[in-house]
């Protein structure tokens, strides 16, 4: 099903422009708008074939605003999506002028500003990951503790409040990564230069340094873990220098977790000593855990990993080798409290894109549950978690990321769903069903469903996508009401400043309340209500747009696969989603098609009372939900990234 923008009209604002005898007509790129018509005079140049944007021209006509190119080519289809969902493109002169400007500032000395160029630290992100926006290091801080360095680039002490830029950025609330295509929320020299923590030059950054207890139990501790605790109260707070705020649990209160023992924010001076890619980490790990069985040849040894991640020659510096290898220990107990204390373990399917130099498409594979992956995004939430508790303690003015506990008849639809398809589910009663108990009864769900999903060889990935569409959207608010899914008491992102707006804010808010903002300026700003309702927004267009630009890729590239291998090709695949009119099926781990319901053989199929499964009315025969069917590509709209299927005996 197309993603449609919000608050679209029924004009085809993006279209094909296509000629019949001598009329030219409009018909639209995306959506379901009707087609209209385009005068000769109208046309500015644009020619049949071309994806075109149009406005409106009176009396049902279209206009060509501009030719974005050939509708056939990949490039060109990614500048429409981005036209059909209105994304602000590029900016401003002013803008730009002024972020050349105030990136100078990268050379200027702070002398509240924390050197720790000394520390060992290294950037994790994907191979295809376009701006690094978050470092870590990790030492021994004092006998028996460890500290977490979790740095973040400091935007906000380059864009002002109310600046130029700032106004630009708030527009756009967030970057947007389309498959051969970004359209960043700052300009170039911050996104890819001054506030991108590259490799061997010095950055400025914000520091969350957390101190944990060094002797921490390897399973994870009995207790729960995520760095938010109650805090010294306000009047208390500036009693420490203004570099170094810091704060600890309350003498006698409860702990989230039992191993982080204080945290501190600063502004810092930070030099990366690496670059690292999740599958470097992966080979590392995946090398040091050879090495380290009986018989393992040793990290130094044959089978050491290189400098590119792969075993064999030379080895990644001693103390990358001890960073990354504390980082797991640290961030497995971590994650492992995370999951006892009721955060949610659920598998989703998203792609992942092999790009060659020149922008072109080679290959999609599903993105790996990497520990790498997860080894940074339990730093990130625990700084996350960090701030959040430090500044709702304050009382600051912030805009929180929370996700609220799920509707109980929602729980209960999933339940008959899952019954349905021979899942069983815990106890759970509409009747007697409060929000906290739906929400313990999916907690109990999740943490069960993949032993459940192993015993009958069946996916996770489908079924984790239909316990996601059960639950309520994660969103921006203005008022701290916790997180459902990571079980977090006061949850914010921090951690994203440069495509994501909502963190700036966090920034400024940090810095102001640690009297540490001598830089971000006193221009007027949005509230924390308008930048929570914008950034949702934009963040749910964005995501529909990344997921239509995903589909579009995937297309080409099972067309490529289809001309090289003919189209009589026979696919494996499983069902992932039941309608009414027919399955969606994904096949080859990464590709996805749809098979009307009129093709399956042999029955009349109608979906079943609870929406599981697709029932033939005369002989029974089912389709649900998880099975597996052979299907073949019956044809390819790759303008709109559509596949279709049909079932093979």
């Amino acid at each position: 099903m197309t993603r449609k923008p919000e608050n679209i009209d029924e004009f085809p604002r993006v279209a094909t422009l296509k000629k019949r005898g001598k009329i030219y007509e409009a018909e639209a790129a995306f959506g379901s708008e009707n087609s209209v018509f385009v005068g000769r005079k109208a046309l500015h140049g644009a020619r049949p074939g071309d994806l075109v944007v149009l406005k409106p021209a009176g009396r049902g006509r279209g206009e060509v605003v501009r030719s974005l190119g050939k509708a056939s080519s990949l490039a060109t289809i990614m500048e429409g999506i981005m036209a059909w969902f209105q994304f602000p493109r590029g900016f401003s002169p002013k803008a730009l002028d002024e972020a050349a400007g105030r990136a100078r500032l990268a050379e200027k000395e702070d002398a509240r500003r924390r050197d720790l160029t000394n520390l060992a630290t290294v950037t994790i992100d994907p191979d295809e990951a376009r701006d690094f926006d978050d470092a870590i290091s990790l030492e021994g801080s004092a006998p028996g503790k460890l500290a977490l360095y979790v740095h973040i680039a400091d935007v906000s002490y380059y864009v002002r409040a109310g600046s130029a830029v700032d106004r630009e950025a708030a527009k756009k609330s967030n970057s947007v990564y389309l498959p051969v295509l970004v359209e960043p929320m700052l300009p170039p020299v911050y996104s890819s230069d001054t506030c991108s923590l590259r490799p061997g030059v010095p950055r400025k950054t914000v520091t969350v340094e957390m101190v944990f207890a060094a002797g921490w139990p390897s399973d994870g501790g009995d207790g729960e873990a995520g760095g938010v605790f109650p805090l010294q109260d306000r009047a208390g707070k500036n009693k420490r220098p203004a570099d170094r705020k810091r704060f600890r649990p309350e003498d006698g209160a409860k702990v989230e977790s039992p191993v982080l023992k204080e945290v501190r924010f600063y502004r810092s001076l930070i030099r990366s000593r690496r670059r690292l890619t999740y599958n470097e980490v992966d080979d590392f790990f995946n090398a040091a855990g050879s090495a380290a069985a009986p018989g393992g040849a040793g990290l130094t040894g044959a089978g050491a990993p290189t400098e590119n991640g792969n075993p064999g020659g030379e080895a990644f510096p001693a103390e990358i080798r001890r960073l990354l290898l504390e980082a797991q220990r640290l961030a497995g107990a971590l994650r492992k409290s995370r999951h006892q204390r009721g955060a949610l373990n659920i598998s989703t399917f998203e792609p992942e894109f092999r790009l060659s130099p020149g922008g072109e498409i080679l290959s999609a594979r599903p993105r790996p549950e990497s520990e790498s992956h997860s080894l940074i995004e339990e730093f990130m939430i625990a700084a996350n978690e960090a701030v959040a508790g430090f500044l709702e303690a304050r009382q600051n003015d912030c805009v929180y990321r929370v996700h609220e506990e799920p509707d109980a008849a929602a729980v209960d639809a999933l339940f008959d769903t899952l019954e349905d398809l021979e899942i069983p589910t815990p106890p759970f009663s509409l009747k007697t069903g409060s929000p906290a108990k739906a929400a313990e009864a999916v907690r109990e769900l999740v943490k069960s469903l993949p032993r459940l999903l192993k015993e009958q060889q069946r996916s996770r990935s489908a079924f984790g996508e239909i316990v996601l569409r059960s639950l309520k959207q994660a969103r921006y608010l203005e008022e701290n009401l916790g997180h459902f899914g990571l079980a977090s008491p006061a949850y914010l992102h921090f951690t994203s400043p440069i495509r994501r707006y909502p963190d700036l804010v966090v920034h400024r808010a940090l810095l102001q309340e640690l009297r540490l903002d001598v830089n971000a300026g006193k221009g007027a700003c949005l509230n924390p209500a308008e930048v929570a309702e914008s950034s949702s927004e934009a963040e749910r267009r964005a995501a529909a747009a990344e997921h239509l630009g995903d589909d579009v890729a995937l297309a080409f590239l099972l067309d490529r696969l289809l001309f090289e291998e003919g189209w009589d090709r026979q696919f494996v695949g499983e069902i992932i989603s039941v309608i009414p009119s027919g399955l969606f099926v994904r096949f080859e781990q990464i590709y996805e098609g749809y098979l009307p319901a009129r093709s399956l053989w042999g029955d009349y199929f109608a979906i079943s009372e609870k929406g599981g499964s697709l029932v033939g009315r005369r002989r029974g025969r089912t389709w649900r939900l998880g099975d597996v069917i052979n299907v073949r590509v019956v044809r390819i709209d790759k303008l709109k990234g559509k596949v279709e299927l049909e079932p093979v005996r």
